[in-house]
């Protein structure tokens, strides 16, 4: 994946947290908590990952939502996904 790409993902990724969770982008580090920073809940977090889902055209197992719990988390699990696919 070139440099683009990813930042590309980040850039999305990081889009989608600040509407649903109505945060500031400059909030957003690799090492951000959603839950202990920014105060997200597992409703925020399953929304989170829809429009995830949405947004890249990749399917999330269930099983993978808990894991995602930082913005790096999100980022890397994306484009784990991306890569599968």
């Amino acid at each position: 994946m070139t440099r683009e790409a990813a930042e590309s993902v980040e850039t999305v990724v990081k889009n989608i947290i600040t509407t649903e969770l109505r945060v500031d982008s400059e909030r957003l580090g690799p090492a951000t908590h959603l839950m202990k920073d920014l105060g997200a809940d597992s409703l925020d977090a399953l929304n989170i990952a829809l429009r995830l889902e949405e947004a890249f055209k990749i399917k999330i197992p269930d099983d993978s939502i808990p894991r995602f719990l930082t913005v790096g988390d999100i980022v890397t699990g994306v484009n784990e996904h991306l890569a599968a696919r």
